[in-house]
């Protein structure tokens, strides 16, 4: 709506000028109970030059420190923006970087810099802790915020006059044009909640989960832990002697969860049994819902392709769990959630309640919070390691990746300026033109059998990549045979043919109609020039596509490709050596950190975990839906904790399913299956809890087994070795592989592809 305000004059902000972003007339101060002592005045955001977003200074100045030509701007702003649905509040925050010319008509003298002058305040954003709402209720008419800063200050308390208010009552107005006059929680308009929804296109602005009425300020971990419903174990009340229980909300499908949990591990003890003997025996003793699962076409198809009933038990097995965690993930507390993964790793006595506490999953990051990270000129205000850390315990929302996952990937450096980066950008996109040209411009080299062979690889894996996404979907084709009145003829093949428009294009790899899919091609075929020793291997298209769709850029996603394969090399190499080291470190990972479970799978003959081959690969992208492959993936690139945080996710998918593997599962081809058909089934954030939880036990372990080495080497230096005789001691030395022990690292792990002998084809 605010492109069709007229073209307005503008110009550059002079040094105590700045631009008013929003302004809400009629708020009041209150300094005491008489009604005559009231001020009035303008509750507003205002921005000034090289200023970002956490430099907005949210003010309140009286009415009566305004002159008659600055009241009226105020006004105006008031009355614009609520008229054009906020439409019109500027939330770039860039906009007035160097000076860029703004709109003349939005420019006010700065406001007091003095958190009190008069009765006036003023203070950044950056400076604001949090901010507590009162909306209005009987006799306490008017609503109001109390702004709490950093320091522990708290401002004069801003009263909203609606019934004053010109701005305020034509918002009312037009949410009941609207025929909606109510907010998201049932309540009535009033103009404290539309203040905190403008602040939200500024800054990161999260509600409290322990008071709905408290609103954070670009939090951190440490401001919404404190934030946080606190569930105490140890702590006693005033009497010292009685525990004080935290508030769980009832588990409404305890029983039955808890039922069908009996059922299950009655029957799955009695191995014996064929399939049919199974289901009968569940039939008469599950409970009706459970049955009327049992019924569903696709719980009967589990068993109808393979002849293990204890596979057919798993997976039945499977959908119960799934359904008592969502409704505990209804109901109980986040804290305890992270206490009850870390209670089924056996890490109570290892790990802290702080270490669980830091474990927490976050809202991703929005474009408001990552803006808030820079300063005017684009350069990081936080360190690398605080951003990562941010990334690796929320993600990032979709318009941030564009941006975000460029640093996470090392096309841009984090130290670089706006300026840097635009420069890199175009630099970037010389180099790929220039590297293009090699293979567009050599036909002697097009000609080659290796060059052609690596082109078909190459042209039929883009054909069938990620083709249900909208971007990747051939453009429509208009119907032959349809008349001038829009109606088709008859068609000649039988309605079994689809038409050619949805054909998937195997028939003409290389006439690729989709212009996205044709970029990838050139995207994969220059790549090829780069990397000549690796070239084009299956699976690469897996790891493009993510980045393509987010970047719609060649030249950016080309590169950020180049960086992403860089970790992902030794995945690819020809003798797979890349895969088999990290299919060997997994196995004793899963010895070290889960070792009944390893027993189990040793009697399965499943220790060779063949089935985490694929997700290993390309990083479990076809075993999740597409967001939470990006989800996941912004999160490995963090290298927070380890640069083989993978592996650690898959370990946390072992742990996950251990109860069911090790009850029901007996054979090899039993866990293969199961595990197979675990894809698109897995839930992200709690994998990505029990993930960090068992990695933060595996560096304690680690910890504590070279601790009591070091004091067996020093008892062996002092008391020689009659000591163990005298004493009973167990001094063996404790060997941790070198492979354990690099997944403490965060350096990334790289193998190139060796020179390609001369005559061998295309991976």
């Amino acid at each position: 709506m605010s492109s069709a305000r007229p073209q307005a004059r503008q110009r550059v902000l002079a040094t105590n000028e700045v631009e008013l972003l929003y302004a809400k007339s009629k708020t009041y101060l209150h300094p005491t109970s008489a009604k005559k002592d009231n001020i009035p005045g303008f509750l507003s955001l205002t921005r000034g030059s090289n200023g970002t977003n956490l430099d907005i200074l949210l003010s309140f100045t009286p009415e009566s420190q305004l002159s008659s030509e600055e009241k009226k701007v105020y006004e105006t702003v008031d009355v614009e923006d609520i008229s054009l649905d906020l439409d019109a509040i500027n939330i770039n925050s860039k906009s007035n970087i160097n000076n860029t010319k703004i709109v003349a008509s939005r420019i006010v003298p700065k406001p007091s810099v003095s958190l009190l002058s008069g009765y006036s305040f003023s203070a950044p954003l950056s400076y604001v802790y949090s901010i507590q709402v009162r909306k209005p209720s009987l006799g306490f008419w008017f609503g109001s915020i109390v702004i709490n800063t950093k320091d522990g200050e708290k401002l004069p308390i801003v009263f909203f006059h609606d019934d004053e208010s010109p701005s305020s009552q034509s918002s009312k107005r037009l949410s009941n044009k609207k025929f909606d006059p109510f907010d998201e929680n049932g309540n009535m308009y009033w103009s404290g909640k539309e203040f905190i929804n403008v602040l939200e296109k500024f800054v990161n602005v999260e509600k409290s989960t322990v008071t709905s009425s408290v609103y954070l300020i670009n939090p951190d971990s440490g401001d919404l832990r404190n934030f946080a419903p606190i569930t105490i174990e140890d702590k006693k009340n005033n009497s010292g002697d009685k525990k004080i229980e935290p508030i769980v909300l009832p588990d409404i499908g305890k029983l039955f969860a808890s039922a069908k949990w009996k059922v299950l591990e009655t029957v799955a003890t009695i191995s014996a049994k064929t399939k049919n003997q199974m289901i009968n025996l569940l039939e008469e003793n599950a409970p009706l819902t459970v049955k009327q699962i049992m019924n569903k076409p696709e719980v009967q198809r589990i068993g109808d392709d393979f002849d293990s009933a204890r596979v057919y038990l798993a997976k039945w097995a499977q959908q119960v769990k799934e359904e008592a965690e969502e409704s505990q993930r209804k109901n109980m507390l986040h804290d305890e959630i992270y206490s009850k993964i870390n209670r089924e790793l056996g890490s109570t006595e290892i790990l802290t309640n702080e270490e669980i506490s830091q474990s927490s999953r976050r809202k991703p990051i929005n474009k408001q919070e990552w803006e808030s990270f820079f300063d005017y000129s684009g350069r990081l205000k936080l360190t690398a390691d605080e951003v990562k850390s941010r990334i690796f315990h929320g993600g990032l929302e979709d318009d941030v990746r564009k941006e975000a996952w460029l640093f996470l990937l090392g096309v841009f450096d984090w130290n670089t300026s706006t300026e840097d980066r635009e420069q890199f950008k175009k630099s970037y996109e010389t180099a790929y033109e220039e590297l293009k040209l090699k293979w567009v411009t050599d036909e002697d080299k097009r000609a080659t059998e290796f060059w052609k062979d690596q082109k078909h690889r190459i042209e039929k894996d883009v054909n069938r990549t990620d083709r249900n996404l909208a971007i990747f979907k051939n453009p429509h084709k208009k119907n032959p045979n349809a008349n001038s009145e829009g109606n088709s003829n008859s068609r000649e093949s039988s309605p079994e043919t689809p038409d050619e428009d949805e054909l998937d294009d195997e028939s003409d790899i290389s006439n690729i109609r989709n212009p996205h899919l044709y970029k990838l091609r050139e995207i994969l075929l220059t790549y090829n020039e780069f990397n000549e020793d690796l070239g084009y291997v299956q699976g690469m298209t897996d790891l493009l596509s993510p980045l393509y769709v987010t970047f719609q850029d060649e030249s950016l996603t080309f590169w950020a490709f180049v960086k992403f394969m860089k970790r992902m090399e030794r995945n690819f190499v020809r003798d797979q050596s890349g895969m088999k080291i990290q299919m060997n470190t997994l196995n004793k990972l899963l010895q070290f950190m889960l070792p009944n479970l390893f027993k189990h799978l040793e009697k399965c003959e499943s220790i060779d975990l063949f089935f985490f081959f694929r997700m290993l690969l390309v990083w479990f992208k076809r075993e999740l839906d597409w967001d939470h492959v990006l989800r996941l993936w912004e999160i490995l690139w963090t290298d927070y904790y380890s640069s083989q945080f993978h592996l650690f996710f898959a370990l946390s998918v072992l742990s996950d399913n251990e109860r069911i593997i090790v009850q029901n599962l007996r054979k090899f081809d039993e866990v293969l299956k199961y595990m197979n058909d675990l894809s698109m089934k897995l839930n992200v954030d709690p994998l990505l809890i029990r993930s960090e939880l068992l990695f933060l036990k595996f560096k304690r372990m680690i910890d504590i087994i070279d601790r009591d080495n070091s004091m067996k080497t020093i008892d062996a230096e002092v008391y020689e070795s009659d000591v163990n005789a005298n004493t009973g001691k167990n001094d063996k030395i404790i060997e941790i592989s070198p492979e354990l022990r690099g997944l403490l690292s965060k350096e990334i792990v790289i193998q190139k592809e060796v020179p390609r002998p001369e005559g061998v084809g295309g991976g």
